[in-house]
């Protein structure tokens, strides 16, 4: 990569990594990788204009969803890079991306403060999601479930309905930007962490925060304490 990775997934048979990034305004870098030899599979670094921000590789494993900031969500085909679908909705970069379990649709979230929902199979944007107060940095679809969790630049994670496109719970606790989130396969257990270098999980059900993990506590005085550890 000539420029910083921004985005990794794993396929889910494990064989395969996709990697993106790309230098701003420049080129977008969108790589596949084999993961038992560290081969180069394929490069479709001339599918973005822009920076890639998030890759997806949909259930099966037969496509790869991408998103960047040249404000396109693009679908192509692992085994032959073809493109198949390009979205385009968005106003700002698009940040992040994931698909529903049933590989039917996905949902994006951007600078622009919003998710988007997309039907894959019709290539038509669905509905515009209830704004978040900044970007929307990261986003995971619940497995099963009309659930999805969004990460947002104004310090907050959140779930959003995406048939009705309503946010429904708001979980707390970051005092800046959260970059990323993750949630367990029930929905039970959601994890972020962001700008104040705090981790936090939280109750799935009621959004109560049942750990904070906080970054490690400088020693008032770095050089007495350098001095000690020697001894």
């Amino acid at each position: 990569h000539v420029d910083r990775v921004l985005a990794i997934d794993f396929h889910p048979d494990g064989t395969l990594i996709a990697m993106a990034g790309g230098e701003p305004s420049r080129s977008g870098e969108l790589k596949l990788w084999e993961v038992g030899k560290g081969m180069l599979v394929r490069s479709l670094d001339n599918l973005h204009s822009d920076t890639v921000f998030g890759v997806r590789f949909s259930p099966d494993g037969s496509l790869l969803a991408s998103c960047a900031a040249d404000k396109f969500l693009k679908i192509t085909r692992v085994g032959s890079g073809k493109e198949l679908r390009s979205f385009e909705g968005h106003t700002h970069h698009v940040m992040a991306v994931d698909w529903k379990a049933d590989a039917k649709q996905l949902v994006t979230g951007g600078a622009d403060n919003v998710m988007k929902l997309w039907d894959f199979e019709t290539g038509e944007q669905v509905r515009t999601l209830q704004a978040a107060g900044k970007q929307v940095t990261s986003i995971r679809w619940v497995p099963g479930k009309a659930m999805v969790a969004g990460a947002s630049g104004d310090g907050q994670v959140r779930f959003w309905n995406p048939d009705n496109g309503n946010i429904f719970r708001t979980f707390s606790g970051p005092s800046d930007y959260v970059f990323a989130v993750a949630v367990s396969a029930d929905g039970n257990r959601v994890v972020a962490g962001g700008a104040d270098s705090n981790l936090f999980l939280w109750n799935g059900e009621n959004a109560q925060v049942l750990l904070k993990i906080e970054p490690p506590k400088s020693p008032a005085n770095p050089s007495a304490a350098r001095t000690a550890s020697t001894r």
